[in-house]
């Protein structure tokens, strides 16, 4: 039988083959970088604006000075701040906690935690702050270092003691106790784990939620009643 000869090789098949393999996996791995960016961007942005809840008895138990309004009331705000924060002095200023408590009454207590985390002085501000509510002045002495305050070195701080009538030597060896520091140091370690991850950062009945308006605060109060 005769042979039949071999076909003659195709010219295509000795184009030289381009490295794509390489690139794409290239390709692939920047498309999943920026999948897992832009989830980890929306995660962090959910958690931001309505964060984990957890239960109200988990964050007060504080002592009263930190409280105003009922301690039993339904609805309790607590907040975690930094009088070294831009952002907390801003929500302060603007009067929403006044106008939260005109209207919900002995609806609605607020507590104040120490989350200091922004500027060097902050710690020794929360310090400075409890030993002011060991002369039964927390709040006074909170709402001159967000609304006048002009700067949180220990010096300033013990002269804000002065100018507010406090005793000033008391206020001085306060600051220096372990015991007022361990205390600060407690609400730190006790935001972070439920969940806190910035400042101002408030839980309304154990629903985290960060520097929010008044109205947003009112239809959430409306919301748990």
């Amino acid at each position: 039988m005769e042979k039949k000869p071999e076909p003659a090789p195709s010219s295509i098949d000795h184009i030289p083959k381009r490295p794509h393999s390489a690139l794409w996996r290239w390709v692939g791995r920047i498309a999943f970088f920026f999948l897992v960016l832009i989830f980890a961007v929306g995660l962090f942005v959910g958690y931001k604006l309505w964060g984990p809840v957890v239960t109200s008895d988990e964050l007060t138990g504080l002592s009263k000075q930190n409280v105003q309004g009922p301690i039993d009331a339904p609805i309790r705000i607590v907040e975690f701040g930094d009088f070294g924060c831009p952002g907390c002095r801003r929500w302060h200023r603007s009067g929403i906690k006044q106008q939260v408590m005109d209207m919900f009454g002995d609806q609605v207590s607020f507590t104040y935690r120490h989350l200091p985390v922004v500027s060097e002085h902050s710690e020794v501000a929360a310090i400075a702050a409890q030993c002011a509510g060991e002369q039964g002045a927390f709040w006074i002495y909170h709402d001159f270092l967000y609304e006048q305050a002009q700067g949180l070195s220990e010096p300033q701080l013990t002269q804000y003691a002065l100018d507010l009538g406090l005793n000033t030597k008391a206020f001085e060896t306060c600051l220096q106790t372990e015991e007022i520091r361990d205390y600060v140091e407690r609400d730190k370690r006790s935001a972070f784990r439920e969940g806190a991850i910035g400042t101002p950062a408030f839980f309304v009945n154990g629903h985290l939620v960060y520097g929010p308006s008044f109205e947003e605060l009112k239809s959430l109060i409306e919301g748990l009643q």
